[in-house]
């Protein structure tokens, strides 16, 4: 005759699977181990020169409307391509805030200090100024299908006349910029580049545009 206590080990059996998946529950809501993202930011690796048109005091003034990003840049994920058509991210580095973001700031200070305007806005602003800036990032990427890689950023900048409401030029600003490293750091340093030149360029096509419509004036 066997104990009366060896059939209660055997009550628990059907317990043992319930027991599993409840363990498996509470392990999934822990954290994974996923390593600290490096942040980086853009910026500007040199001063903006102001254009040879520019002239003291003055007139005009800009209003820099809010900058758009093409879809897939429009977030802070830093974007690579190792083939082409096939867009890939960094899973341990991204952008400190979305590109457009990043740029507003770095604008507006190369509009400022390029003495073409009286006065430099940002959008939202209900103050009336003479021109209107729009921006768009059409990309900003590091293309690793050549050795060095290199960054391609694309902006677009539409300029408006605010007096008649007309867009008056537009521009495309495409810049590529071979990598130091091999890496996401050598992207960041070569993206910073990239926005230095597009940012040259775009307050010389300010100044060409400000002395074309100087000229139409009566």
């Amino acid at each position: 005759m066997k104990p009366a206590h060896s059939a209660k080990p055997a009550k628990l059996l059907p317990l043992l699977p319930l027991l599993a998946v409840l363990i498996a529950g509470c392990s999934a809501l822990q954290p994974a181990n996923v390593p600290v993202a490096a942040v980086y930011r853009l910026d500007t690796v040199a001063s903006i020169p102001a254009p040879d048109k520019a002239i003291g005091n003055p007139p005009a003034s800009i209003l820099i409307g809010n900058i758009r990003a093409a879809a897939g840049f429009d977030s802070n994920r830093m974007l690579f391509m190792r083939q082409p058509h096939r867009v890939e991210e960094f899973q341990q580095s991204q952008w400190q805030k979305p590109p457009a973001a990043m740029l507003m700031p770095l604008v507006t200070s190369a509009l400022e200090s390029s003495g073409l305007f009286k006065v430099v806005l940002q959008a939202p602003s209900a103050l009336q100024t003479t021109y209107r800036l729009d921006l768009e990032i059409r990309n900003l990427q590091q293309d690793f299908t050549s050795t060095p890689s290199r960054v391609h950023f694309v902006l677009r900048a539409h300029l408006s006349d605010n007096q008649n409401q007309q867009i008056t030029a537009w521009r495309e600003f495409d810049v590529n910029i071979a990598t130091p490293t091999e890496d996401a750091y050598g992207g960041v340093l070569a993206s910073n580049q990239a926005v230095t030149q597009a940012l040259q360029q775009l307050t010389a096509f300010c100044a060409e545009q400000l002395g074309t419509l100087k000229g139409k004036q009566p």
